[in-house]
């Protein structure tokens, strides 16, 4: 699993460097990357399933070639491309912030035989070497266009674009070739659209020190306020769902040359809505285009009503610290993100969520998480939850969840303490210990929208450190393998590596006493791309 990490950050790290001007792939002699060995490649591990908010961007499998590529761990999007006996399929690690692709590539399949695919690194959305679409002409020809960003393009904008064309060799073991690149500016054209020089870019953020809820959206308008006796006429918008992210954040839009007159004064705007309710904007006009003003701003929005942001409804917010007990220096810039869940379903949708940068500062965090009384269940208890991910890859995160009162008495969501361990991922295995444990009772295994009834479980533990847990009904078991990470005398933790049905990962916690198995139970666990809610 390490070292599946390690290639995922490095890849993030050079789809980074290629928008900063490094030479990509598609500026060096073409060396063929396909094999033919008629193995879909695995996915990388994102660690964190895609997000249920993105679900509707995944495709499901309605193929031979389909099934190919997501038993390899991949989730499927857009439609697939079929000509004759060829078929191009789309299909991603994970997603980002605004549920695009993220860690994607395009597979080509040649009588359900895998071919190849049409880049030799995974690809990330809006980054130099991005795959923009890619065409089935025939047989034996793709052509690819994929979007090239210098240094100084703006996210919206690339300013080239690349075209490749690809042969198809079919036969008992087909292989895709790429065989030329054409790269070429993109001009301005007569509706307006164009690279650089007309493109509003600029950061929004607010003073407060305040988590945005996961439901907020930010809109950022750029307006003409050229008459002071009419409202603001809108040229164009952007809207940003937030997701948990946290401020400040980036937008840039291109607007349509025609559409502005250089007699008249444009400005930026920007709020913030959490479910039709504004919470944040813009006091202070923001000049951007003509009259000697810049193209980039920098946004500082105002909470509305002296409300969300100046001390908020204190009895909708949990306040305390996120803090590790190890002696080691943390990454600047790492991500630290709190979530609230019902702990009788911890890996499912969070009731409320933030995520902070770090900076270059160290433990403990300070946070503050809100949350929406009408989420709330007040039949039910809730724990807070948090994580540490720093170059991409998860570092600390909670083994355990830290409940909090959602029923009143808020002094006691003041000062919570949640601690968080070292990843499963960096835990070294313990060897020198055997073990093996069955039982029969009744239990459940949900994976993605579909439901297991579990009758049966066991896990055997060998002297070298390896572990296998298996649970399933009398006909239908699934097998989880990995390292054993942890173990006193009631607590196995296992760091899962793989599965018999897929590509798997997370953590498994096993209770037991002397010889007798207790429980088995699924922490951040997902199988082929999908969360898996074990409890057994």
């Amino acid at each position: 699993m390490k070292n599946l990490l390690i290639f995922a950050s490095a890849f993030i790290l050079f789809s980074v460097g290629n928008a900063l001007g490094q030479t990509s792939w598609l500026d060096r002699p073409f060396n063929n990357w396909n094999n033919s060995n008629g193995n879909v490649p695995n996915a990388p591990r994102t660690l964190v399933p895609i997000d249920p908010r993105c679900q509707s961007q995944v495709r499901q499998p309605d193929s031979l070639s389909d099934r190919a590529v997501t038993r390899a761990g991949w989730s499927l999007f857009g439609a697939a491309q079929s000509y004759g006996p060829v078929t191009l399929v789309n299909a991603m690690a994970g997603v980002d912030g605004m549920c695009r692709p993220s860690l994607y590539n395009a597979f080509v399949f040649v009588n359900n035989r895998f071919a190849g695919t049409l880049s030799p690194t995974t690809m990330e959305s809006r980054a130099d070497g991005s795959l923009i679409s890619a065409r089935l002409n025939g047989t034996n020809n793709i052509t690819a266009d994929f979007a090239r960003y210098r240094s100084t393009d703006a996210l919206c904008c690339p300013s080239q674009e690349s075209m490749v064309t690809y042969s198809i060799s079919s036969g008992a073991r087909p292989t895709v070739r790429a065989n030329e690149v054409t790269t070429t500016q993109i001009c301005q054209t007569d509706g307006g659209v164009s690279t650089q020089d007309n493109v509003v870019s600029g950061t929004v953020t607010y003073r407060q020190r305040v988590a945005l809820p996961a439901t907020a959206v930010l809109t950022v308008k750029l307006v003409d306020v050229s008459r002071a006796d009419a409202p603001a006429s809108t040229i164009l918008e952007q809207r940003v769902e937030t997701a948990g992210k946290q401020a400040p954040f980036d937008f840039d839009f291109a607007y349509d040359r025609s559409r502005i007159n250089e007699r008249n004064r444009y400005a930026v705007q920007a709020e913030v809505r959490d479910n039709g309710r504004l919470i944040y904007i813009t006091d202070t006009s923001y000049p951007v285009i003509t009259q000697g003003n810049p193209k980039n701003v920098e946004i500082v929005m105002v909470p509305v009503g002296g409300g969300f942001g100046q001390g908020g409804n204190r009895a909708n917010t949990i306040r305390g610290t996120v803090t590790y007990r190890e002696r080691m220096a943390l990454a600047p810039n790492s991500d630290v993100r709190v979530w609230m869940v019902d702990p009788s379903a911890p890996n499912g949708i969070p009731v409320a969520e933030t995520t902070f940068s770090t900076g270059n500062r160290q433990v403990p965090f300070q946070f503050e998480l809100r949350y929406e009384t009408r989420d709330i269940d007040r039949n039910r208890n809730y724990e807070v939850r948090a994580e540490i991910r720093s170059k991409g890859a998860v570092q600390f995160r909670s083994r355990t969840g830290t409940a909090v009162n959602t029923r009143g008495g808020q002094d006691q969501n003041d000062s919570v303490e949640i601690v968080v361990s070292p990843a499963t991922e960096e835990a070294a295995p313990i060897t020198g210990r055997s073990m093996s444990l069955s039982k029969f009772g009744a239990g459940s295994m949900r994976v993605g929208d579909r439901n297991q009834f579990l009758v049966q479980g066991g896990i055997v533990i060998s002297v070298d450190g390896r572990a296998r847990v298996t649970v399933g009904s009398i006909t239908n078991q699934t097998e989880f393998n990995g390292t054993l990470v942890f173990a006193d005398n009631s607590t196995l933790r296992i760091a899962v590596t793989g599965s018999s049905n897929g590509d798997a990962s997370g953590e498994i916690e096993v209770s037991y006493s002397d010889r007798r198995l207790n429980s088995i139970t699924g922490n951040n666990l997902t199988l082929n791309g999908q969360a898996v809610d074990l409890r057994f």
